[in-house]
């Protein structure tokens, strides 16, 4: 018996198929190329989009918070320049009133900064005195937690909650709880 023999000439039906398969994978993994190229584009750009709008909406109700904060500081300047109008004379009603004319102050940098600009202030301010700025951000950092923790000890605790349902409190087991017939005591040395 002969054996089959695969003649690879160029113009066999299989040199053909082949030569197909081989320019349509190589045409498949170019255009594959190209489209994976183009989504990660356009995905970057998306990304870039969704920062920049989320960055922008940040500072949009940053600036809206920045001015009733200001507001804000305006009623407590006038009140403690009112303070210190009303009051004797001395070192407290002199304080007051430099409370009152750099809350005053700040209030008007805060309306026409806004929060950036009293974020390049800052920055600005931590270049000159490195020291300073990291002594009164420790200060607040401080105050600020003390404040946190004051307000969380504040709150009344919220009673217990068992899986038994709401309302549930647990006792200690006496004789009636135990499964004992009500009117019967239990044996010496047991809890009650």
């Amino acid at each position: 018996m002969a054996e089959p023999t695969t003649r690879d000439e160029t113009g066999s039906p299989a040199q053909v198929v082949k030569d197909e398969t081989v320019d349509r994978v190589h045409d498949l993994s170019a255009a594959t190329g190209e489209h994976a190229g183009a989504v990660k584009e356009e995905a970057k750009t998306k990304a870039l989009n969704v920062v920049h709008d989320v960055r922008s909406e940040l500072e949009s109700q940053g600036d809206v918070q920045a001015k009733r904060a200001a507001s804000t500081l305006r009623d407590v300047s006038s009140q403690l320049h009112e303070m210190a109008r009303s009051g004797q004379t001395g070192a407290v009603t002199d304080v007051t009133r430099q409370i009152a004319e750099k809350s005053g102050q700040f209030a008007s940098r805060l309306e026409q900064g806004g929060v950036q600009g009293v974020g390049e202030d800052l920055r600005r301010f931590a270049r000159r005195q490195p020291g300073l700025f990291l002594a009164a951000a420790g200060v607040a950092g401080f105050a600020f937690m003390r404040v946190l923790r004051n307000a969380s000890q504040d709150q009344p605790a919220a009673p217990p909650q068992s899986s038994s349902g709401p309302g549930f409190t647990p006792s200690a087991p006496t004789a009636a709880n135990l499964g004992a017939p009500s009117g019967v005591t239990p044996p010496v040395g047991t809890l009650q």
